[in-house]
């Protein structure tokens, strides 16, 4: 590899992180009179990608999905095409993002290896967020989450009552899940007891309410109560006495607890959820780059992070950008690269201008939500009503698993914009 060598550096190694690797490798760098200069640098917490949507089905039962459904593939083979002096995989954590020097700081996932400082010239930002439950995506590297699925799965077994607390989606698809799991269509009293406990008045907020409540009827067939307008105080572990952490760490995943709702209402649960949110992984960044949730600053045209200086961008999840949803990061990708070879292209040319406008990313104005329950569900695309029966056949069979391999092995950007 040549001293001279520009570093494209990429951090995430998720939806966002691998598709713009496979973008940038396939369409930016082959378009850049000094493509030999370059190469593509990934950082990612995690050896291997992860089918996200599919963990909520995945914590049930090993027997959840069949043995051919890769639900994680290892970062090495979706970039295996690739030549080496073109591409590197780093599997470490992003400790420190020095905008001012452009250089990144990475601690290797491996023990004892000293840490890695990477300088680059381009940067994407695309380290996702993190669920309050390591049951519901990577949390750290991908032997994380299999550990978590498998010490939920051996008490779930046995569990009599289970709290899950969140009224998205990711809460009313995990309640399904469970609901079909251990009690199947109810006729009389369910064999567990689970709650689904929301603060606010309606299940799935951003839909209709007509759309709630039938979410709320199929999920009362499967042996779920919904709790509305209640807010959790508190949640104490039955066995250590101790308040907070339960259902939060691989430590105290399956801690029996008692919830503590407001009007002093309780509930007391063998296995306890929490889905009532994502933060974004961003706390290496500077907060003059972040937005008062911490979302990282995006111009929301151009996906450039404007206040970090040339040829940064972010998106997917961890960007200001909404929707945060994957169809969006597929509009997402190909704009952020386009947008990066004119930025690659005009440094090459300093003495030039260079007139190529910026590509435009439009989100969607209208809702696309497809949520899962049990063999049923509901939903909008494009804003408009879907029935049950089209919810279980596009997302409810395997959760996209058959749909993600374009993600991970590039072909779903085949094609430039």
């Amino acid at each position: 590899m040549s001293s001279n060598t520009k570093t494209i550096l990429i951090l995430g190694g998720s939806y966002a992180g691998v598709g713009t690797a496979h973008y940038i490798l396939k369409h930016v760098l082959p378009s850049l009179p000094e493509k030999d200069d370059y190469r593509v640098a990934l950082v990612s917490d995690s050896s291997h990608f992860l089918c996200r949507p599919a963990s909520v089905r995945a914590l049930v039962s090993e027997d959840a999905f069949p043995g051919n459904k890769r639900l994680f593939v290892p970062l090495s083979e979706a970039f295996e095409r690739y030549a080496s002096t073109s591409m590197t995989v780093y599997h470490g954590t992003v400790a420190k993002l020095d905008h001012l020097t452009r250089t990144v700081t990475a601690i290797p996932a491996e023990a004892g290896k000293a840490e890695i400082k990477l300088e680059y010239h381009a940067l994407i930002i695309a380290t996702g967020v993190s669920t309050q439950s390591p049951l519901m995506g990577l949390s750290g590297d991908h032997q994380n989450t299999i550990e978590a699925w498998t010490s939920f799965r051996k008490k779930v077994s046995t569990a009599k009552s289970i709290v899950i607390t969140g009224g998205g989606a990711t809460g009313v698809e995990t309640a399904g899940e469970l609901g079909q799991y251990l009690n199947g269509n109810v006729s009389g009293k369910p064999k567990v007891t689970i709650n689904l406990v929301t603060k606010s008045n309606q299940l799935l907020s951003y839909l209709p309410l007509s759309l709630a409540q039938k979410a709320e009827e199929q999920l009362s067939k499967l042996g779920v109560s919904v709790i509305k307008n209640r807010v959790v105080e508190k949640v104490v572990s039955v066995d250590a006495d101790a308040v907070n952490g339960a259902g939060q760490s691989l430590e105290r995943l399956t801690d029996a607890v008692i919830v503590h709702l407001d009007h002093d209402q309780t509930l007391q649960a063998d296995l306890y959820i929490p889905a009532t949110g994502v933060s974004p992984n961003t706390s290496f960044l500077n907060g003059q780059l972040l937005d008062d949730e911490g979302y990282v600053i995006v111009h929301p045209s151009s996906l450039k992070v404007e206040s970090a200086g040339p040829r940064v961008y972010a998106l997917g999840h961890v960007c200001s950008s909404n929707p945060r949803a994957i169809h969006a990061i597929m509009k997402q990708v190909p704009v952020a690269g386009e947008n990066l070879k004119r930025d690659l292209l005009a440094a090459e040319n300093s003495n030039q201008t260079h007139d190529a406008a910026y590509r435009a990313y439009e989100p969607e104005s209208k809702v696309t939500q497809l949520v899962v329950i049990g063999k049923k569900g509901v939903g909008m695309f494009s804003g408009w009503r879907v029935p049950s029966f089209f919810v279980w056949l596009i997302k409810g069979r395997d959760y996209w698993v058959d749909m993600t391999p374009p993600m991970w092995n590039g072909k779903a950007f085949a094609k430039a914009i």
